[in-house]
């Protein structure tokens, strides 16, 4: 029998689980991108949102995985390495996968070339995490379901939330800067 055994800086503290915010998490507005990583059209769009987000006083963004089946495996793949890294490193590491396997990836269900350079974690310890967290693999498949179940099919597709109100609105393309603003209006 072989054992592997992962260094202590390795082994995911169990409090660092998501939704991974991108800008401040007391924001009155989150927008929630429905995104695959797999898509040619989250590559592009979704830099372009953290950019409009940062800009932004009061809008954060949360992440809701929707890995398309015309993407077969390599989206799933791509969804749990990010979850994996968000569970080593918090939301700062989340979001540099998602960077990361945009910047890489062939898109289409090609995959990512490369491997991920996460702050404190070997690529090792993600690869086993992807292949061998249930936790993480249930998490990612539910996060398809609720798209799924709000009626949401295609990537990307943006739900702004107002946080005090919980009134939302859906927009089912890629959405700029003055879409997301008269959106929030």
């Amino acid at each position: 029998m072989v054992c592997l055994a992962l260094a202590r800086s390795e082994i995911p503290p169990p409090h660092n689980t998501g939704p991974w915010l991108f800008g401040p998490s007391e924001a009155r507005w989150t927008v929630t991108e429905f995104a695959d990583l797999e898509c040619p059209y989250c590559k592009t769009y979704t830099p372009a949102l953290m950019t409009w987000i940062q800009q932004q006083k009061d809008v954060n963004l949360q992440w809701h995985h929707l890995p398309l089946d015309v993407h077969g495996s390599a989206a799933v793949h791509e969804a749990k390495l990010a979850e994996c890294a968000g569970v080593f490193g918090g939301a700062p590491a989340f979001w540099k996968a998602i960077d990361q396997i945009f910047d890489r990836t062939r898109s289409n269900g090609e995959g990512f070339y490369g491997h991920l350079n996460v702050v404190g974690v070997t690529n090792q310890a993600l690869l086993s995490c992807a292949a061998t967290n249930k936790v993480i693999a249930q998490h990612v498949g539910q996060q398809a379901e609720e798209a799924i179940k709000a009626g949401v099919t295609a990537t990307p597709t943006v739900l702004i939330r107002d946080n005090t109100t919980g009134s939302s609105v859906k927009l089912e393309r890629p959405s700029d800067g003055v879409l997301l603003l008269s959106a929030i209006d």
